[in-house]
């Protein structure tokens, strides 16, 4: 079932190939696990979420859905490394919050982890925050799990 977050815009979310090619069909990529958890966390914390800007003229496409003419993944398929990544399979999106440093974003979540809609992973050690719902929990009550790139 195609979910539309309240909170997002599509170009938000999506890089400009993928715009431009799809339109609002670009939806149907997404796995609304991630909409809805996106939705959950700007409404739990009342703060803006800022995925891409290159919609508003900023330099941003690459930290919601990415496809094969996205810069990093061409650089990959480039030096023929494997490249597997949820922001390629509408499952993850990398953003900032206003007001909140990435540590104070993980930290709150970290505090939140049962409220959660769905299990999500989070990267550890950078200076944005990644979230996806790739499926890697090990426990049954574990909502969260920490990774390095």
């Amino acid at each position: 079932m195609i979910y539309i977050p309240e909170y997002f815009d599509l170009q938000e979310l999506a890089c400009p190939h993928i715009f431009k090619k799809f339109g609002k069909v670009t939806w149907q990529f997404f796995d609304p696990r991630l909409l809805k958890t996106l939705d959950w966390l700007r409404e739990s914390l009342n703060k803006p979420i800022f995925v891409n800007s290159w919609q508003i003229g900023g330099s941003l496409d690459e930290r919601g859905f990415r496809c094969i003419k996205c810069e990093l993944v061409k650089k990959a398929i480039e030096e023929k490394r494997l490249y597997v990544s949820p922001h390629m399979t509408g499952q993850g999106a990398d953003f900032d919050v206003k007001g909140m440093t990435p540590t104070e974003v993980r930290l709150w979540l970290g505090k939140h982890e049962t409220d959660l809609p769905f299990p999500i992973r989070l990267e550890k050690n950078v200076d944005w925050v990644h979230l996806d719902v790739r499926d890697a929990t090990t426990k049954p009550d574990q909502k969260i799990v920490y990774f390095n790139p």
